[in-house]
């Protein structure tokens, strides 16, 4: 014979089991949700960092050229620019005509990690001054004293 008292107690485990499962399924889901926004985070620094890299060395590319006399020429707030594709990363940079041998060049860079975009920019101000190291004739870019250039929000 059973006991009344067995009744009472028979259906409790598989409650409390399947109630202990949810709240695991649950703690799971947030930590596994946790874990994909943290790799998303650290995705846009990489591609933060890459686009802030070409920015940076698209800029001194730039400067480490010689200019072209014809940029003298140009009068004030002549826009010229160029890009640069490798995959799906861009640079582009932006001359701008101050005048007097003056020049606003802005370099833009945009780079993709894991399917996340990251934008830098960075601005510099130059000024095209006569080579005196190299040939008769020769330019080459000054920069500017003080805060010559800048990154861009």
């Amino acid at each position: 014979m059973i006991a009344a008292g067995s009744f009472a107690r028979r259906g409790f485990v598989l409650p409390l089991a399947l109630f202990m499962l949810m709240v695991m399924a649950l703690l799971v889901a947030l930590l596994l949700e946790g874990a994909v926004q943290e790799l998303r985070i650290a995705r846009g620094d990489v591609a933060g960092a890459r686009a802030q890299a070409a920015a940076g060395t698209a800029l001194a590319d730039f400067f480490a050229s010689h200019p072209d006399s014809a940029l003298l020429a140009r009068p004030r707030g002549f826009i010229a620019s160029g890009s640069n594709t490798a995959g799906a990363d861009t640079t582009r940079v932006t001359l701008q005509s101050l005048g007097n041998g003056m020049l606003r060049v802005t370099a833009s860079a945009r780079a993709w990690s894991g399917g996340v975009r990251g934008d830098a920019a960075n601005l510099g101000f130059v000024r095209i001054v006569p080579d005196s190291s190299g040939s008769p004739g020769s330019l080459r870019y000054r920069r500017l004293p003080g805060w010559w250039w800048a990154q861009l929000p």
